[in-house]
């Protein structure tokens, strides 16, 4: 790294705040009883959202976080003073930071699982002392080290410490707020991420089952491959098949996992942006009538957006029998009629199966956060499924995240690549793609995938990859559209 190399950075983000302040700027409409140069009310320009008051989704200086233009400066932002503190700071304390940010995790799970953001909620803008904080939360934590979890997080500007061991929520830690009383969730804690967002239960999934699992990576991945069944997963090393529970504990362990599960589903839609999923295929172009058949698609919840959206769209939503029974209570009162009056149909269906009558009459297979859970072999599998009964001119929409290489292939910009003086891929601003992968691979033995990857393996399955659709600046999730291979119509594959 050169002095040329740091100023470019720095550089950089001064050219990308400079595009964030001009579409902030130019947001503000002129009242027409004053002149421009007055500061009539109302007039002035939203100011960015402050990281020490808690999060307003209302506010119009977060609705401009979604404009194309400034999440795309924001992801320069993020990759560039990533990319810079990797360059200043002392080597030993970047390698600290990446070997003992395991600590951050573990107390983002005391804070989400104690319901400490629900109590700061409660408390007011000037926060609580921590002693305090502990008279309230439900597990007996000593306030002394309470304390010391918190301020770790505060330290990594998760919360805010306003005086001596007194806590207030910030930007971040009130993004996680389920929004209910601590007294609601406390008379019934199975409930706490019942209609709520979801970012409560993410971040319960991310730092319980999925953290410990990557505990077990390396020791999973060290073995000797005799010792290792090639079926064998990473967190399987560190909870065994059992999970260390037994009889009537498990299943309700189980059975309360699989709310999280489901809601921390819904959470996981913030990777898209706000238009998410409606921009990653061209619904529009559909005719009235047309079927979209959801492949493992939960409850519903992507389905319901589209379904809202496009009110002349019918659906097939597939999963497993105990998941569609729930998902149909969940339209009941989200979306009453859509199930009722038929445009929605709940299928039981295995989709290593061969697709039900119905998948034949598809005109788009959308399968979301689908393809990452399962390794090579199985994806070929569940592709080829659909490709047996996909008609001419169907369509395979996949939502994932779309890995990019951090060395620069074809020269500048290609195939979405970013320009120097960054990485190829973004570095920071890409990183949540890149866990995920360790994520699939600790809990599936599967993966993330490269644009390269999908094409390759889509074509493997007789899906022609035609268009990889990223939304901006969301860390690299994006939508890959296919269609039939030519071949297969033709009845040479």
């Amino acid at each position: 790294m050169t002095f040329a190399e740091l100023r470019a950075l720095h550089a950089l983000i001064g050219t990308a705040l400079d595009d964030i302040q001009r579409t902030y700027t130019a947001s503000a409409a002129p009242h027409p009883l004053h002149p421009p140069d007055a500061d009539p009310d109302g007039t002035s320009p939203p100011d960015f959202p402050s990281l020490s008051a808690p999060y307003d989704p209302s506010s119009p200086s977060e609705a401009l976080l979604h404009d194309p233009a400034v999440a795309r400066a924001c992801a320069r932002i993020v990759a560039a003073a990533g990319q810079l503190t990797a360059a200043v700071q002392n080597p030993f304390l970047t390698i600290c930071d990446a070997t003992m940010t395991y600590h951050l995790p573990a107390c983002m799970r005391v804070l989400e699982a104690s319901h400490v953001v629900e109590i700061l909620r409660e408390a007011g803008p000037d926060g609580l002392h921590v002693e305090r904080i502990a008279a309230r939360v439900p597990y007996p934590i000593d306030s002394r080290t309470l304390a010391h979890v918190l301020r770790l997080l505060a330290t990594h500007h998760v919360l805010a410490e306003r005086a001596p061991d007194v806590f207030a929520n910030n930007r971040l830690s009130s993004y996680i707020d389920t929004g209910k009383s601590v007294a609601e969730i406390l008379s019934n804690p199975d409930s706490k991420y019942a209609d709520t967002d979801g970012v409560a239960a993410f971040v319960g999934l991310n730092t319980d089952e999925l953290f410990k699992s990557s505990a077990y990576l390396a020791d999973a991945l060290l073995r000797l491959p005799e010792d290792r069944p090639p079926t064998r997963r990473p967190h399987q090393e560190g909870e065994g098949e059992e999970g260390g529970e037994e009889g009537e504990e498990r299943a309700l362990t189980f059975c309360s996992r699989l709310h999280r599960f489901g809601a921390a589903m819904r959470g996981s839609a913030r990777w898209e942006g706000e238009s998410g999923i409606l921009d990653g295929f061209d619904w529009a172009s559909l005719e009235p009538g047309a079927l979209v058949v959801d492949v493992g698609g939960g409850v519903g919840s992507h389905a319901m957006r589209l379904a809202r959206a496009f009110p002349a769209l019918r659906f097939v939503v597939q999963d497993r029998a105990r998941v569609c029974e729930m998902g149909r209570e969940v339209w009941k009162v989200q979306f009453p009629g859509a199930v009722e009056g038929g445009r929605v149909v709940f299928q039981g269906h295995d989709f290593f199966d061969e697709q039900p009558r119905v998948a034949r009459e598809a005109d788009v297979f959308l399968l979301r956060v689908i393809t990452h859970d399962w390794p090579d072999a199985d994806v070929r599998r569940i592709l080829g499924r659909l490709r047996e009964v996909a008609k001419p001119g169907a369509r395979l929409v996949v939502g994932e995240h779309v890995l990019g290489e951090a060395c620069h292939l074809g020269g500048r910009g290609a195939d979405g690549a970013w320009d120097w003086p960054l990485l190829a891929n973004g570095g920071r601003a890409s990183a949540c793609g890149h866990y995920m992968d360790m994520t699939m691979l600790s809990m599936f033995n599967a993966q993330e995938r490269t644009a390269r990857e999908m094409r390759a393996l889509w074509a493997s399955a007789g899906w022609c990859v035609g268009e990889v659709r990223r939304a901006a600046g969301n860390g690299g999730f994006g939508y890959i559209v296919a269609e039939p291979a030519v071949e297969l119509h033709q009845g040479r594959l």
